[in-house]
């Protein structure tokens, strides 16, 4: 079984709850888009905001509605789906997925009078949201790209759930203690590690 490293495993929370199964399961799905690299992980990532967030009433008509069964009562909305290497550049999947989000946003903004807008700001909206991922988000990169878990601090996202931590294959990653200093809370999804970590590495044997 894969298993996080002990120090980060004790400081983190874990969570079986049926909505953050489903949305991680979403995330798998996403990770099977992206063009399988030898030197790099495939990882699907969704911004999702709760119906619990004071911003979902408003904006609830503009993104899709999530549940974890197609009769169910909405969870939520997805702000936005990334994967690993979706836009050009060796990208990563929470850093597309912000970017995915910001692009949609921003033309939602220009799309309407600035002057009777009920759009929150985007950072009001960030500031609710929580980005899961299959795998942990990247603190270091080979190519010298931008660390996702520094651009999901930057952010300042509510929270990142994680399916997986990063092997160390390519690098050693501290993704959740830069998040953890960022003031931004990790919990790991508990049960689909293996299928987190397949993923992951598809195209790779």
């Amino acid at each position: 079984m894969v298993q996080l490293k002990q120090d980060e495993w004790t400081r983190m929370s874990s969570t079986a709850d049926a909505r953050d199964v489903a949305i991680m399961k979403h995330c798998i799905e996403l990770s099977y888009n992206c063009e399988v690299s030898p030197t790099a992980f495939s990882v699907g990532s969704t911004l999702f905001l709760p119906s619990s967030s004071p911003q979902f009433p408003i904006l609830k008509s503009r993104f899709p509605s999530f549940s974890k069964t197609d009769s169910a009562e909405s969870e939520g909305l997805i702000l936005a789906d990334g994967w690993s290497r979706q836009i050009p550049g060796n990208t990563h999947a929470e850093a597309n997925a912000l970017t995915n989000f910001r692009k949609v946003y921003g033309e939602l903004l220009e799309g309407t009078d600035s002057t009777t807008s009920d759009l929150p700001p985007i950072e009001d909206v960030l500031a609710d949201a929580s980005c899961y991922a299959t795998m942990e988000p990247c603190s270091v990169r080979t190519s010298g790209g931008p660390s996702c878990a520094l651009e999901l601090v930057r952010s300042k996202v509510n929270s990142v759930y994680l399916g997986v931590e990063e092997p160390p294959d390519f690098v050693q990653c501290e993704g959740v203690r830069i998040l953890q200093d960022g003031n931004i809370e990790v919990i790991s999804v508990s049960g689909l590690e293996e299928e987190c970590l397949k993923a992951a590495r598809r195209g790779r044997d």
